[in-house]
């Protein structure tokens, strides 16, 4: 699989991958306000910029099905194969 490091979301917005820190990290955790069933959207969304700003959690959240495959496309070559 091509390691991509960006994608056209349908409304134009491009979400671009970036190198994070464990800051980035944390804050995701932050905007999550506990919810563990939202730390991976805001996770995904401390790891990609969209028109070369950083994303956050409601960014994520407010995406089309269509988008978030697009976006979780970028991670595929982070996960091991099992």
């Amino acid at each position: 699989m091509e390691n991509k490091t960006k994608v056209t979301l349908s409304d134009g917005r491009v979400a671009t991958k970036r190198k994070v820190k464990v800051r980035d990290l944390a804050n995701a955790e932050v905007q999550a306000k506990g919810k563990e069933h939202l730390v991976k959207y805001a996770l995904m969304g401390a790891k990609i910029l969209l028109n070369d700003k950083p994303a956050v959690l409601e960014d994520i959240l407010d995406m089309d099905e269509d988008d978030l495959v697009l976006v979780s496309e970028l991670f595929a070559d982070d996960i091991p194969n099992a």
